[in-house]
């Protein structure tokens, strides 16, 4: 059995004083779906267990005119429950409706499934679609701001130094008439891991070329990132048929160059194809 250190606190200072002490022998709470389970299992062994849920400040989703701000400790099933974050960002909320069953939607929070960083997030993938802001906070280097697409290092590590966590997520308003979907593939209905998944943010111009154009799948790859060339393909296109093989092709090259070629490419790449086809056609249309 483990031994460590458990600490609640109500406010950022707190966090923050706490973080600079005790620094890389602490591992931060914000929902324990993922922490708890690494615990049990002693994959990680801290002096310290730091739990940020009682910091109101952290909670929350606040609209202002061009952005939305969403707390860390905003769980799942609040961010599908939100007018705001509904209207403003329906892919994010497809994706926090497809994490886990409802227990772990009820406490699984936005701000873990971001710092956790596993290949296999469901909401790590469609906020790096909308082009998320992650704000941090710490004591040693003050309040910053990064890119999420900046801030993921690669499985379960982020950019985010030991004395650092996250107090916010920004996401931009989308322009009018931008159209959005996920889609996610596990072995059951409920309470399934990713087995893929898959985020796309489109939009026509009035000539009906493609003016706006994100793709972002997880789960296949050790960090989720927008595939540019698929996007370049298609961006200043009509896109007819021709162009969305075009961009599928693309699609699977990308995936293949960073994964190679392994057992379960032989049903993951036709399966991710097909899926990315459906869904650009279904938000085409």
């Amino acid at each position: 059995m483990q031994h460590f250190e458990f600490r609640s606190v109500t406010s950022i200072e707190e966090a923050s004083a706490l973080l600079a002490e005790k620094g890389e022998g602490c591992r931060v709470i914000a929902g324990g779906t993922d922490l708890i389970p690494a615990l049990r299992n002693e994959d990680l062994r801290p002096d310290l267990i730091l739990n940020l849920l009682e910091i109101e400040a952290l909670k929350g989703i606040r609209e202002n005119r061009d952005t939305v701000w969403i707390g860390p400790l905003t769980t799942f099933t609040e961010m599908v429950e939100s007018e705001v974050v509904g209207r403003c960002f329906p892919l994010l909320v497809q994706a926090a409706a497809a994490v886990g069953g409802p227990q772990i939607r009820n406490r699984g929070t936005i701000g873990g499934n971001i710092a956790n960083a596993s290949p296999a997030a469901d909401v790590l993938p469609a906020a790096l679609a909308l082009g998320a802001e992650l704000h941090t906070s710490s004591r040693p280097y003050g309040e910053r701001s990064v890119l999420l697409a900046e801030a993921i290092e690669g499985p379960y590590r982020t950019r985010f130094r030991p004395e650092e966590f996250l107090t916010g997520i920004t996401l931009r308003k989308l322009e009018a008439g931008t159209r959005s979907a996920f889609e996610k593939l596990g072995r059951r209905n409920a309470m399934a891991r990713a087995r893929m998944n898959l985020s796309l943010v489109f939009r026509q111009g009035s000539d009906g070329r493609v003016s706006e154009f994100r793709v972002v799948p997880g789960a296949i790859m050790p960090v989720a990132k927008r595939m540019r060339g698929a996007e370049e393909t298609l961006l200043g296109k009509r896109p007819d048929e021709k162009a969305i093989e075009e961009a599928s092709n693309r699609l699977v090259e990308e995936m293949l160059k960073v994964t190679g070629r392994r057992w379960s490419t032989e049903y993951k790449v036709p399966v991710m194809r097909n899926i990315f086809r459906r869904m650009l056609r279904d938000v085409i249309e």
